[in-house]
C-alpha cells in the first residue's frame, strides 16, 4: 500500500529542522538577553552621568557670573556633551559586560536610549530618538577598536 502525505503532515526532516531552529531562534533566544547589563549599562550611562552633568552644569553656573562669555556658553556644551556621551557611554559598557551576543544588547541599548529621548522631547521625537540610535553604536565600535589594539 503507498503511503500519501498531505500538504499539512510535514516530513520527519522538516520538523527536525523546525525543532533545530526553535532551539537557536526561539524563546530560548530571550533567556540569552543578559539584562543585567543592559540596565546596569543605562542606569551608569543615562542615569550617574545625568546627575554628574546636573552638579557640573549647577556649579559652572554659580561661580560664572552672568555677565561673562562662558556663562551662556557652559549649558550648551553640557548639553551637547550629554546628548552625544551618554549613547556611546551605554553602548561601550553594555557590550563590556554582554556575556554573549553584544550587538543584540547595544541594539536593546539603543533603543531604550531611543525611547527615551523621545518621550522626553518636546518637538522632533524622531529626531532626538535617532542620535542614540547611532551613536550606541558607536560604542560598540569603540570597544571592538580597543580589543582588537590589544
Amino acid at each position: 500500500m503507498l503511503s500519501m502525505r498531505f500538504k499539512s503532515q510535514p516530513s520527519m526532516a522538516w520538523n527536525k529542522g523546525k525543532a533545530h531552529l526553535k532551539h537557536h531562534y526561539g524563546s530560548e533566544m530571550l533567556f540569552n538577553i543578559d539584562l543585567k547589563a543592559i540596565l546596569i549599562a543605562f542606569a551608569v550611562s543615562y542615569g550617574a552621568v545625568t546627575l554628574l552633568l546636573q552638579n557640573i552644569t549647577f556649579a559652572l553656573l554659580a561661580a560664572l557670573l552672568p555677565d561673562t562669555a562662558l556663562y551662556g556658553f557652559a549649558p550648551l556644551f553640557l548639553l551637547a556633551l550629554f546628548l552625544l556621551f551618554t549613547p556611546v557611554l551605554s553602548g561601550y559598557v553594555v557590550a563590556k559586560l554582554a556575556r554573549n551576543r553584544p550587538q543584540l544588547h547595544v541594539l536593546l541599548s539603543a533603543l531604550l536610549g531611543a525611547a527615551l529621548y523621545a518621550i522626553f522631547s518636546k518637538s522632533h521625537p524622531l529626531v532626538w530618538a535617532s542620535i542614540p540610535l547611532v551613536l550606541t553604536w558607536l560604542g560598540l565600535a569603540l570597544l571592538a577598536w580597543k580589543n582588537k589594539r590589544h
